[in-house]
C-alpha cells in the first residue's frame, strides 16, 4: 500500500543525506510537533545539524542559512509560497495538495503526501506517520512509530490504511502494545470523567450530575482508571456509550475509545492518549518545545508538560461552557463567532464531536485586524471543509484550505458575518444538491 509513497520518501531521504545542515519547520498542534520531532530525531541519527521552527502557518517563505528545508505537516497548500524558496525542499504532508509548484532555478522539491500516491491523506496517514515514512528509509527508526501515535489521535485519524502498517510496525518491534481497555487517560476515575475532551462527557462543573453517573456504573471515582477490572471497564463504557449518545455525540467517536488501549512502551508518558494530549496542548499553549522535547525523551520537561496540560484542559472547558451559550444556527451550518478566546480549533472540535454533531461546525476567532477560523464535519455530513474554506475565504479576502472534515481560514476580522454566510450558501449547496 506505502509502496508508490516509498518512492517519493526514498527520494526524500536522499536530499537528506546529502544536506550538512537541516531546517524543519512544522505546524505547531501534536501531528506537527511529532512529526518534526521524527524527522529531527532521524536527522541527528545522521550527525547531522538541524534546527526546528514552529509555525502556526506558512503564511511567508520561510527563511534559513541551511542546506535543505523540510516542511512539515504543512506546505501542500500553498505552492506559491513553496516555489519561492531558495533552496531545495522537502515537504512531508497530508493535507490535499493544491495547484502546482514550480521550484526556483535548479532547486529541488520532494513531496511525500499520501494524496500523491493515491492514499487518504484526512483519515490513513497523517503527518507524523507520513514522516515514520521518510525516517524509516533513513535508517532504523522503529522506535519512532511510537511518536507517530500522537500525529494519530491528535488529528482524529483511523488506524486504518497507511496508520495501520507503521502502528504493525511498532508493535512488531516492541515499541507499541494494544490492550483491551479504554481509551481514557490515566488517573482517578473521578478526575479523568471530568477532565477529559476526548471523549467529551460534560461533567466539568456538575459534581452532582457525575456522582449519579458513577453511582449507577456502581464505581466510587476514586479508582484508577488503569486498574479498573474487565466487568467494571465494560459496566463503564456501556455507561459512557448511553451518555454520549444521548448528547448527539458522532456515533464514529465510540470505536476510538472503546475496546482498545494503546501503550507506547519506551516513551516518557506509557498511555497514548495522554501523551497525544500532553504535547497538543504544549503546542496550543506556545510551549513547542516543551512538546518537542517530550517527544525526544528528554524527562526534564514532563513536568512541565504535564502541568501545561492540566491548565489547558481547564481553561477549554471553562471555555466551552461559555460558548454553549453564543452558537447560532445557519440554514445549513451552526457557527460561533468569538473574541480573543484563548483558542478555536479545540472548542469547535469538542462541540461539533460530541454535542452539535448534525450540522457542520464552524468556529471564528477575531483577534485584532485578522480572524482565525476552524471547521469541523463529520463523515456523515457530505460537505468538504477545505474546499468551503478555500472559496469563502478568498470572496472576504482571506486564506483557507484543509481537509474535508477538518479546515480552517484567516480572514479579515471585519469580514467575519460575511464569510459565515458564504460558507453557509456553500454548505447548502453540498448539502442540498440541484
Amino acid at each position: 500500500m506505502l509502496d508508490i509513497l516509498r518512492i517519493e520518501a526514498s527520494k526524500a531521504a536522499e536530499l537528506i543525506r546529502k544536506a550538512d545542515s537541516v531546517h524543519i519547520f512544522t505546524h505547531y498542534d501534536a501531528d506537527g510537533i511529532s512529526s518534526g520531532a521524527i524527522l529531527a530525531i532521524a536527522v541527528s541519527r545522521l550527525n547531522k545539524q538541524f534546527h526546528v521552527t514552529f509555525l502556526k502557518g506558512l503564511n511567508t517563505v520561510p527563511e534559513s542559512d541551511s542546506d535543505l528545508i523540510i516542511l512539515s505537516d504543512m506546505g501542500s497548500g500553498y505552492p506559491n509560497i513553496v516555489s519561492k524558496i531558495e533552496k531545495d525542499v522537502v515537504i512531508v504532508d497530508h493535507h490535499a495538495p493544491v495547484g502546482k509548484i514550480e521550484p526556483l532555478n535548479d532547486n529541488v522539491v520532494v513531496h511525500v503526501n499520501p494524496h500523491l500516491a493515491g492514499l487518504d491523506g484526512t483519515y490513513e496517514l497523517c503527518a507524523s506517520s507520513t514522516a515514520f515514512i521518510v525516517a524509516d528509509c533513513l535508517g532504523n527508526n522503529d522506535d519512532l512509530t511510537a511518536v507517530s501515535i500522537a500525529g494519530i489521535l491528535g488529528d482524529k485519524q483511523k488506524i486504518v490504511g497507511g496508520n495501520e502498517e507503521v502502528v504493525k510496525r511498532g508493535l512488531k518491534s516492541g515499541y507499541i502494545e494494544v490492550k483491551k481497555g479504554l481509551n481514557l487517560h490515566s488517573g482517578k476515575l473521578r478526575e479523568v470523567l471530568q477532565l477529559s475532551t476526548e471523549p467529551f462527557l460534560d461533567f466539568y462543573g456538575k459534581d452532582e450530575e457525575l456522582d449519579e453517573f458513577l453511582k449507577k456504573v456502581g464505581l466510587s471515582g476514586e479508582e484508577d482508571v488503569d486498574s479498573l477490572s474487565n466487568d467494571e471497564i465494560r459496566r463503564l463504557a456501556n455507561a459512557i456509550i448511553l451518555k454520549l449518545l444521548k448528547q448527539g455525540a458522532y456515533e464514529g467517536v465510540i470505536e476510538e475509545f472503546v475496546g482498545k488501549k494503546i501503550i507506547l512502551k519506551n516513551e516518557l508518558i506509557e498511555n497514548a492518549v495522554t501523551y497525544t494530549d500532553v504535547i497538543n496542548a504544549c503546542g496550543r499553549a506556545t510551549a513547542c518545545g516543551i512538546g518537542f522535547a517530550i517527544c525526544s525523551k528528554d524527562e526534564k520537561f514532563l513536568e512541565k508538560g504535564y502541568n501545561i496540560w492540566k491548565k489547558f484542559q481547564i481553561e477549554l472547558l471553562d471555555e466551552i461552557t461559555k460558548r454553549r451559550e453564543e452558537i447560532k444556527e445557519g440554514e445549513c451550518i451552526r457557527y460561533l463567532i468569538m473574541e480573543k478566546a484563548p483558542s478555536t480549533g479545540p472548542i469547535a472540535t469538542v462541540l461539533s464531536r460530541y454535542i452539535y454533531s448534525d450540522k457542520p461546525f464552524i468556529a471564528v476567532n477575531i483577534k485584532n485586524d485578522s480572524a482565525k477560523v476552524s471547521s469541523r464535519a463529520n463523515p456523515k455530513i457530505k460537505v468538504n471543509l477545505g474546499e468551503v474554506m478555500n472559496v469563502a475565504a478568498e470572496k472576504v479576502g482571506g486564506r483557507g484550505g484543509g481537509h474535508s472534515v477538518a479546515a480552517g481560514a484567516i480572514i479579515p476580522a471585519d469580514k467575519a458575518e460575511d464569510f459565515v454566510k458564504e460558507v453557509d450558501k456553500l454548505c447548502c449547496a453540498m448539502l442540498k444538491p440541484s
